[in-house]
């Protein structure tokens, strides 16, 4: 039988996010990071009065925002490929991978118990 799982504070959802392989960093009063495997970061933005339901729901609703092809766009050019020796295959797959991370971590979070 799976166990359940409850989030109560931003410390228990950090600790959460790192059980599931990703990093949590720059943890502020109103945001946090999330870092993938393949060091995709994505910024997490919250109200400093929000309870943990609200962070919670906004941060599922940040990590489904995360898009691949806009980072591609965002980040590709010569001088990134050669500075990061990436083709341009490699990055868009590190980056469809990183999306399906943060796709992955939403859908969890949305099966636990606040």
């Amino acid at each position: 039988m799976e166990q359940k799982v409850k989030i109560e504070n931003l410390e228990q959802l950090f600790d959460w996010i790192e059980s599931n392989n990703c990093y949590v960093f720059d943890k502020a009063k109103d945001y946090f990071f999330v870092e993938t495997p393949n060091n995709a970061g994505w910024q997490i933005q919250f109200e400093k009065d929000d309870d943990i339901e609200n962070i919670i729901s906004k941060t599922i609703e940040q990590l489904e925002e995360f898009d691949a092809d806009e980072k591609f766009t965002e980040y590709w050019s010569a001088d990134f490929a050669k500075h990061n020796a990436f083709t341009p295959l490699q990055f868009i797959t590190m980056l469809k991978k990183d999306e399906n991370t943060f796709r992955y971590l939403a859908r969890e979070l949305k099966k636990i118990e606040q």
